[in-house]
Parts: C-alpha cells; sequence; structure tokens
C-alpha cells in the first residue's frame, strides 16, 4: 500500500495515469493505495482503463481543478473510500466540472462535498457509474449524476442528498434511468428519479419522479414532490409538504395513500387511480379544493 499524489506534468505523457512520471512518488497507483488528486489545475486525459485496480481510498479535493475523463470515456477505477469535492483550507477553490468516474463492481462509500461549474453544457459536473449493490453515495453539495446518459447502467444500495447551508440550492442529483436503487434518502435540493427505487424517504427540497420507475414506498415528509413516473406506487405515505401528481397526464396507480396532518396532495382522477381509499393514521379532516 502507497500514497499517491496526481502530477499530471510527464513531459512525453501529459494527463496519462498510466505513466510513472505523472505521480509522486513515481509509480502508477495500484491495488490497496490511496490516491489524492490535489491543488492542481492538470487534467487526467489518458490511461482511463485501470479497472483492474482496487484503491483503498481516492480523494479529489475541491482545490484540484483539472477534468478526468473526456467526452466518451470515464476514469474507470475501483476504490472502497471515494472523497470528492472536499475543502478544510483557507480561500474557495472552483473545483472540477468535470469529474468522470467508474467505480466497476468494488463496493463503495462515496461521499460528494461540492463541485465546480460543469464544463459540459447540460451535464452534471460529477458523473458516476457503480455497479455493487452494497456501494451508498451522498451528495452535499454539488451537481452529480448517476448513470445520467441513456443507456448506462448502476447499481447502488443507497443514494443520500442533504445540503451544507441551502436547503433549497445546494445539490443537485440525477439518477437516470439505468439505475437499480433501494434507498433514495432525500433531506434537501433537487433532485431527478428516472428510476425504481424500493423505498424513498423525501423531507426537503424538491423530488421529481419521470420514466417508469415504480416505488414500492414513498414517504413524504416535507418539501415537494413531483410525482410523474408511470410506475406503480405501492405505499405513499405523506404527513409533510405537497406530492403532485397533476404535472403529468400519463396514467398512473397509487395502490395505498396514507394523508396525515401536515401533508397535501394534488391528482387528477381521471389519470390517477387510488386503489384503496385516502387513509390516515390519527384523527384529521380531509377537505378539497381546485388543483
Amino acid at each position: 500500500m502507497a500514497t499517491k499524489i496526481w502530477v499530471g506534468t510527464d513531459s512525453t505523457n501529459e494527463g496519462d495515469w498510466a505513466t510513472a512520471a505523472n505521480w509522486s512518488p513515481s509509480g502508477v497507483p495500484a491495488n490497496a493505495d490511496d490516491v489524492y488528486l490535489e491543488n492542481s489545475s492538470q487534467d487526467v486525459t489518458e490511461g482511463f482503463d485501470q479497472s483492474a485496480v482496487a484503491l483503498t481510498s481516492l480523494h479529489i479535493a475541491l482545490s484540484y481543478t483539472g477534468k478526468i475523463g473526456d467526452d466518451d470515456e470515464y476514469l474507470q477505477i475501483g476504490a472502497t473510500t471515494v472523497n470528492i469535492g472536499s475543502h478544510n483550507g483557507p480561500g474557495s477553490p472552483s473545483g472540477s466540472g468535470r469529474i468522470k468516474l467508474d467505480l466497476g463492481t468494488t463496493a463503495a462509500t462515496v461521499v460528494i462535498y461540492n463541485s465546480g461549474t460543469s464544463y459540459d453544457s447540460g451535464y452534471p459536473a460529477i458523473r458516476i457509474l457503480c455497479n455493487n449493490a452494497a456501494t451508498t453515495l451522498e451528495v452535499r453539495k454539488g451537481t452529480v449524476g448517476v448513470a445520467y446518459e441513456t443507456g448506462e447502467t448502476s447499481t447502488l444500495l443507497k443514494i443520500t442528498e442533504g445540503y451544507v447551508s441551502s436547503v433549497a440550492g445546494d445539490a443537485d442529483v440525477f439518477i437516470g434511468s439505468g439505475v437499480t436503487l433501494t434507498t433514495l434518502e432525500k433531506a434537501g435540493g433537487d433532485c431527478v428519479l428516472g428510476c425504481a427505487a424500493t423505498t424513498v424517504n423525501h423531507s426537503a427540497g424538491n423530488l421529481t419522479t419521470t420514466g417508469s420507475g415504480a416505488i414500492t414506498t414513498l414517504n413524504n415528509d416535507g418539501g415537494t414532490v413531483i410525482s410523474n413516473s408511470t410506475g406503480t406506487i405501492a405505499l405513499l405515505d405523506t404527513d409533510g409538504g405537497l406530492v403532485d401528481f397533476t404535472k403529468s397526464a400519463a396514467a398512473r396507480t397509487v395502490t395505498t395513500c396514507k394523508l396525515d396532518a401536515g401533508g397535501k396532495l394534488k391528482y387528477d382522477p381521471d389519470v390517477v387511480t387510488m386503489t384503496n381509499k385516502v387513509q390516515s393514521d390519527n384523527p384529521v379532516t380531509l377537505t378539497a379544493s381546485a388543483a
């Protein structure tokens, strides 16, 4: 095991991850190494296929402002721990506007502290691929896409979205239709969920569901959920915030809906089928008004 720091300035193979001289100390990162990209604007432009390597940790600090990956390729590398966008020193570094990581089948704990402004118009600054059912991703701030592009796939245990200082504005997370996800835990920011999920716990910010993914349990305790996915919601439990089905005219089904004090529900019965009558866990007064 060794600690490797990205330099990337070799005169012959500048930007090549697979060139020993681009690392300090010299040598391409190998299994169980700890890798740091920090205080540098040097892009990683080649040597992207490191899929046989499983690092102990990969740290990409906010002080790293170079690009990782290109229009077509991700850096393919496993890592048990991945930290992106952390900063504990003076100043306000701008961060990287393109970090494309394919973590493969290594079980990873990924924490994203912040991102730069995306270099690629219409794309999140940080794009992640991962395919291990034990992998977890936490986003505290920044713009992040998981299997963002059409045809991409990923498998995760849990995605957590929160905030640092602005509940509404710190984080933007885009979860593609090719993601297999057990739990989405959301306490801030904006999120577009394009896939199915077993459990969605939403307490703040905005969540929009799209595509055809089903949700087994959707708990809304605050913020706004715009439910546009045609996938069935088996249990919708809302006791805070708003769940809005009126933004799409597509036919949808909610098997069981529980509405308690503090929760709001908007839907058109011509397109949204509530299989069972609306239920409540506590004494409530239910009123209706035009949507």
